[in-house]
């Protein structure tokens, strides 16, 4: 998946690290050289990852709140361009990015056990309801009743497969 990354730092310190970002996580990296220029760019679309050299978010606090109100689903880090290395922000960068894909699997997996244990519940009580309406059914209505079981447990049993 091709990540996309906004670097909120200094032209000369973000330059290195954009070009190591896009080379080795080849990754789209956008460069906003001051808060208000992050900002923008926040608004206009959305990132992967946010990377804010840290003296700008200690300059205005409050600026550095409204970027992070503003980063939506991305992942932010604070970050020292002035005494890191490219090496090192790749290293943290490829890190926070492997994380946010851990539990967004994770997550996934959760929501799909969730579903198939919701629908398996409803299907039980279709089953079993449908079940005991073809005990008392008519002649004429056993036939359908029977469809509607067979076809509830089809489907239960798939939910079982899968």
């Amino acid at each position: 998946m091709r990540h996309t990354i906004l670097i909120i730092a200094p032209e000369s310190a973000a330059l290195p690290v954009a070009r190591t970002l896009r080379l080795d996580l080849d990754s789209e990296v956008e460069i906003a050289t001051n808060r208000r220029a992050g900002l923008a760019s926040l608004r206009r679309r959305e990132f992967s990852l946010v990377l804010m050299d840290e003296n700008l978010a200690a300059a205005d606090t409050v600026a550095a709140d409204l970027l992070y109100q503003n980063a939506a689903g991305a992942l932010m880090l604070e970050l020292n361009f002035a005494i890191s290395s490219a090496g090192r922000i790749l290293r943290q960068a490829r890190g926070a990015l492997a994380r946010c894909a851990q539990d967004r699997a994770q997550a996934r997996t959760a929501a799909a056990s969730l579903l198939q244990s919701e629908l398996n519940a409803t299907l039980t009580g279709l089953l079993l309801e449908s079940q005991l309406a073809l005990r008392d059914a008519s002649p004429t209505q056993a036939p359908k009743l029977r469809n509607v079981v067979q076809l509830a447990g089809d489907l239960r049993e798939q939910l079982r497969a899968a």
